[in-house]
């Protein structure tokens, strides 16, 4: 009889689930445990003294000397800033002003918008070797919400590796990450629902099979608010300061690797036309479900 061991605690804003099957070394749910909490005390902008909110804090200032994990995935997030993919290490300025997902989420006024434009530009993130980051401009903030999950799913990845664990499941609230063949199915793989935005957290409009791997989704249905009639969600344009337009509802990616799962949902709810052969030459992409507001559903694989 498989067992199946499981353990739930809050942490990076959300509720995470670990998962792992079969005996295992119990230490690894404690460890886990402390790795999300070191990442959290590295990226998060909402803790005053993590890595993230000093290099905020000194932005026009000085450079701030950063741990590894954080030097590498500012760099990383600068790299996929610059491609034009929607995604912008730069925008934390504009979120907060929106605010969107918290009490006082409203629509920021024209000048204003305008004014952030400005503070935006991920070009601006200055970084230099060992372990230099700093932001050129007063005002400035890096936010790494849209990237930091899937780079944490991966290194806890890498430790229940460490602990020999085989086969698991590591959710960061709404991040899927499963590891080796599914002991639940003959044909050992995975069965992973694709949220139903119609519907409450945990129903699924559509149950996709695939091997190991990680399954991300962006979408407007979660976090969103409504002001003089207007919808207004949370995946922001930095190109107009507004949210983006879009015909989508949400767009879950299943990849290789949770951080690329994460850059390419936000790559593709920014550019849902992108052609399937593009896609195929990324090595990181394993398929896609694009879910549209007019209920129709597309399916990449």
């Amino acid at each position: 009889m498989m067992k199946k061991y499981q353990t739930h605690f809050k942490a990076l804003g959300t509720k995470i689930t670990l998962t792992v099957f079969n005996s295992f070394d119990q230490q690894v749910f404690a460890s886990s445990k402390q790795l999300i909490d070191y990442y959290e005390k590295l990226f998060s902008i909402y803790l005053p003294d993590s890595e993230i909110s000093r290099v905020n804090q000194a932005a026009g200032q000085k450079m701030i000397e950063v741990s590894t994990p954080t030097f590498d995935l500012v760099n990383l997030a600068k790299k996929i800033s610059l491609k034009g993919w929607g995604f912008n290490a730069a925008i934390g300025p504009l979120v907060k002003e929106w605010n969107i997902g918290f009490q006082n989420a409203h629509r920021p006024g024209k000048t204003q918008i305008n004014q952030l434009l400005q503070q935006i530009d991920p070009q601006k993130i200055e970084i230099k070797t060992p372990n230099l980051i700093g932001l050129q401009q007063n005002g400035m903030q890096i936010d790494l919400g849209g990237i930091a999950k899937g780079y944490i799913a991966d290194r806890l990845k890498d430790l229940w590796a460490a602990f020999g664990i085989k086969t698991g499941i590591i959710d960061l609230g709404g991040n899927l990450l499963t590891i080796g063949p599914s002991p639940l199915h003959a044909d050992q793989r995975w069965r992973i629902g694709v949220q139903d935005p119609w519907n409450p957290r945990g129903k699924a409009l559509q149950v996709i099979r695939m091997p190991a791997c990680s399954a991300v989704t962006s979408g407007i249905y979660e976090r969103n608010f409504i002001e003089n009639q207007h919808f207004y969600h949370h995946i922001l344009d930095s190109q107009t300061g507004y949210p983006l337009k879009t015909p989508l509802m949400g767009v879950t990616v299943f990849a290789d690797q949770s951080v690329w799962g994460e850059i390419e949902s936000t790559r593709l709810f920014f550019n849902p036309e992108t052609p399937a052969d593009k896609l195929k030459k990324d090595h990181h992409f394993m398929a896609a479900v694009f879910v549209y507001q007019d209920h129709k559903i597309r399916i990449l694989k």
